[in-house]
């Protein structure tokens, strides 16, 4: 079932057009990989789901609704990694009770301290976040994700400045939140030989337009490829996906 739905986008800046009639859906409970160069418009594109831009045309659908048409409903439902963005001079638990606020979400101290847990900084949640390295405000990003129980995350290069680890734990987290939860993720990454790993699916995106999007079982097939990169890199040297 499609929670997400993207029919026919369009997007111009400045007289020119980013995003070129652009369709693609996600399915509840599935792993999405957003992949493409740097400037493809995979940026332009999370920030029209999120209703941040607004399309010259084309329709987005989250849960059967418009954001214009519920905004608020929507995004409560949707966890956002966008890259490190916390008061420095508080420390993490500090921060992620302030997000949980903000979010209008009471939690009390066991709860939180779950969320800390599942990203590995439950022993570390009285350091002050200006001292932490950027997996660790990274992992901070991901447990800020997850507050209120989203039912779609949308993950920006998450393990970004995460050692081999760190890694591992995430990719784990992924997996039981897809598993046990059902949540469905949208997962932009130029670590395709991470991805590989946990997604099932794969939307490649070049020049503001879909080049491919379907199971990576079958973009493997398609280009008689061994491995993601290989075949993401035939799929932009061969043309629009059909």
């Amino acid at each position: 079932m499609a929670i997400v739905e993207i029919i026919n986008l369009t997007k111009s800046f400045k007289d020119i057009e980013v995003i070129h009639n652009t369709s693609f859906y996600l399915n509840k409970g599935k792993v999405y990989g957003f992949v493409g160069p740097n400037g493809a418009g995979k940026t332009t594109i999370i920030k029209m789901i999120l209703g941040i831009l607004k399309p010259d045309s084309g329709k987005i659908t989250i849960f059967n609704q418009t954001v214009e048409q519920n905004s608020e409903n929507i995004l409560s439902r949707i966890g956002l990694v966008l890259g490190p963005s916390f008061y420095g001079h508080l420390d993490a638990y500090k921060n992620l009770k302030l997000i949980a606020n903000m979010k209008g979400l009471s939690l009390d101290t066991e709860r939180l301290n779950e969320y800390l847990s599942m990203v590995g900084l439950k022993d570390v949640k009285k350091k002050k976040v200006k001292n932490f390295s950027m997996g660790m405000k990274q992992r901070l990003s991901i447990a800020a994700s997850l507050l209120g129980s989203p039912e779609i995350l949308i993950w920006d290069e998450p393990i970004n400045g995460l050692d081999p680890q760190g890694v591992i734990e995430i990719r784990s987290l992924i997996r039981f939140l897809q598993e046990k939860k059902g949540i469905t993720f949208l997962i932009s990454s130029h670590i395709l030989s991470e991805l590989d790993k946990v997604i099932s699916d794969i939307i490649i995106i070049n020049y503001g337009k879909v080049e491919f999007f379907g199971s990576c079982h079958y973009l493997l097939q398609k280009y008689n490829c061994r491995n993601l990169e290989e075949a993401y890199l035939a799929c932009l040297a061969g043309g629009e996906y059909d």
